[in-house]
């Protein structure tokens, strides 16, 4: 089953590579993890998607609330939550370049930020769902566009309303 896990940790040095040492003894792969500071340069929030039964989870959720820099550590429910992902694709495209991939983008939202010889980098900000239907739309355009490069930056989550 996968799992989003929010840990609100102090901004120290290492931090990062306790947590994910952490996961890793216990036997979890993490599937993506994004990390930042947030509004308070001292506070990361770190967002680790993994995967696992629920026991295994609720067991990785309080040993990440035992380390002494975690101030903040508890599972995203999807449907309660707003998550996002971040993505950067180039796109190779050849002399016959057309509308299609113009097209694509204004239906997905997407941006295109760099327009050079031969190559455009896009940008779509989106649900995993979004961007996986995206990158197949532009597969699917393959007559002109060949994908060169795939950047995503995994979810970042937080939940709705007041709390937390």
């Amino acid at each position: 089953m996968k799992q989003i896990i929010s840990i609100v940790v102090k901004n120290n040095s290492s931090v990062l590579a306790r947590i994910s040492s952490l996961y890793g003894r216990r036997g979890f792969n993490i599937d993506s993890l994004s990390v930042a500071a947030t509004d308070d340069p001292d506070i990361s929030r770190i967002t680790v998607v993994t995967h696992g039964d629920d026991y295994s989870l609720e067991q990785i959720v309080k040993q990440t609330k035992k380390l002494q820099e975690t101030i903040e550590c508890y599972p995203i429910v999807e449907e309660e939550s707003v998550c996002r992902e971040l993505l950067l694709v180039k796109v190779v495209t050849d002399s016959s370049f057309d509308n299609t991939l113009v097209n694509i983008c204004d239906k997905y939202g997407a941006q295109i930020l760099d327009i050079s010889e031969n190559s455009v980098i896009l940008e779509l900000c989106g649900t995993g769902e979004k961007i996986d239907e995206f990158l197949d739309a532009i597969m699917e355009a393959r007559v002109h566009y060949d994908i060169k490069q795939v950047c995503r930056t995994g979810i970042a989550a937080l939940k709705r309303g007041v709390r937390k």
